[in-house]
């Protein structure tokens, strides 16, 4: 220490840390029309984060069209359920994922316009002509509407024109362009794997990871489970959420799940498409908003299961045997729960549409109490979670009997903080003597066990009823006094 005369003031750390509280949103992997977006907006394979709706249309297109995924999340978080954020891989790219050329004569304009009803025409192609000449009329004009591409002409012979054009084709996206992967050589990451760049760009992390074009795929179900629970190196964790397939009738789920080994305690299961106003939802997507919607009511704390409050719906669909989708209602007793003992989560319409299920896909075979119920796996994350980031500082930090003291005094601090928000039963931090032994000490191994007691939802309840003999005993007696 240097020489000193006179008065100093100086601050040392204080004996507790704050807790990094994370904001959350829904990772989605999907489809937008990228026909309708300016070229120094179009984002493929980038992982953007929208938190508002003029976020959404300005890099992915309007909501016209509800067959690009993308387009419904859009629409479900920012105008039905108005949550956000949304992190957001679009894998639609306008040179891989379209037609032919195509053409269309003889189009009649009426007061210089015509309407094309088609969202997903790519203008980048289109090219107006002249009917009886062939000639191109280079200053055609055009503008999407709900109804379709409207264009603008003025042939200077005749009121009829021809168009050429190459329109997007869904049926070319790939489930394989949907997991994506990394690229050793230009180090970039594509489709679900950009997860691991939502918390490394944001400093946010997704409480639900969505593929909702494939992942009623054996395949892709599995990899989103195992991505969702290892998320930058397994840090972080978050649920998949499964749509099982609509072309099955409700009670083939129970043995679909089984024989495509669809059954992890971080996936949720969701059974049928739900529809709007006559728009068709994918539910996967309306879970994610109704979930954080929930949360959100919770202070940000998802201790509340999302069944039983609305969904943004007025009916449930499946695809019959000729390939239609036709209109259901599940009975709650024997329908209905029957899914939801097998895992899966439905919409049941009981005094208006309900979510309905808290099952995690597990069941029925989930034994430990941690698996069984989906708002203690969420419970178990948003705790792990922000542990994580929260002591991530102390790492590599000399490990004295002083920082193992205020680590483990500023989690119980941040613990009985969430309890006496009521959104724990109880929860308690303690060095584990079992896992801090000599050897593991001595390697820098240091490990805490975090106990939490998550409050139970009420699955049922039962109005037990008993005829009251004593009353009409006293009754009887009464009589004649």
């Amino acid at each position: 220490m240097g020489y000193k005369h006179g008065t100093y003031q100086t601050e040392t750390s204080s004996d507790i840390s704050l807790p990094i509280v994370l904001d959350y949103g829904h990772f989605i992997v999907g489809t937008a029309p990228m026909n309708k977006v300016k070229r120094e907006n179009r984002r493929v394979n980038e992982i953007v984060r929208l938190g508002t709706y003029k976020e959404a249309i300005q890099y992915f297109g309007d909501t016209y069209d509800l067959d690009f995924s993308i387009s419904q999340a859009i629409k479900v978080f920012f105008e039905l359920y108005k949550v956000a954020p949304l992190y957001v891989v679009n894998i639609l790219d306008l040179e891989k994922h379209k037609t032919v050329k195509k053409t269309q004569n003889d189009l009649s304009l009426t007061n210089g316009k015509v309407v094309i009803p088609n969202h997903k025409l790519i203008t980048d192609t289109l090219v107006v002509k002249e009917n009886a000449t062939s000639q191109v009329i280079s200053d055609a004009v055009m503008m999407w509407t709900d109804e379709g591409l409207e264009i603008y002409a003025k042939p200077s012979n005749g009121t009829k024109i021809d168009i050429e054009y190459e329109e997007i084709d869904l049926s070319k996206v790939t489930k394989a362009q949907a997991l994506g992967g990394y690229d050793i050589s230009t180090m970039k990451r594509t489709g679900l794997e950009l997860l691991d760049e939502v918390y490394l760009k944001y400093s946010e992390l997704p409480a639900f990871v969505d593929i909702p074009d494939f992942s009623s795929d054996s395949e892709v179900a599995a990899i989103m489970q195992t991505k969702a629970k290892n998320i930058n190196g397994n840090m972080f964790e978050a649920v998949a959420l499964i749509n099982a397939p609509i072309d099955k009738p409700y009670d083939q789920i129970p043995k679909w799940k089984d024989d495509n080994n669809i059954n992890g305690n971080d996936q949720i299961v969701l059974y049928g498409t739900l529809g709007l106003a006559g728009k068709k939802y994918i539910q996967s997507i309306q879970y994610a908003a109704l979930s954080l919607s929930v949360d959100n009511e919770n202070g940000g704390v998802p201790s509340q299961t999302p069944s039983n409050y609305s969904y943004k719906c007025d009916s449930l669909y499946w695809k019959n045997s000729s390939g239609n989708l036709e209109e259901i209602i599940l009975d709650k007793e024997q329908q209905a729960n029957l899914l939801n003992k097998n895992g899966v989560v439905t919409a049941i319409n009981f005094k208006g549409w309900r979510c309905w299920g808290s099952e995690t896909a597990l069941n029925p075979m989930a034994t430990d109490p941690k698996d069984k119920f989906i708002y203690t796996r969420r419970m178990f994350k948003y705790i792990g979670n922000e542990l994580v980031i929260s002591y991530f500082d102390k790492v590599d930090k000399k490990f004295s009997k002083k920082l193992a003291e205020t680590v483990t005094k500023s989690m119980n601090i941040r613990l009985n903080a969430i309890v006496a928000r009521n959104d724990l039963l109880s929860a308690n931090a303690a060095l584990s003597a079992e896992d801090n032994d000599t050897i593991n000490v001595t390697n820098g191994d240091i490990t805490w066990v975090i106990k939490l007691g998550v409050i139970p939802g009420m699955k049922s309840a039962t109005f037990k009823k008993k005829y009251d003999a004593d009353a009409l005993t006293e009754f009887a007696n009464s009589l004649g006094k």
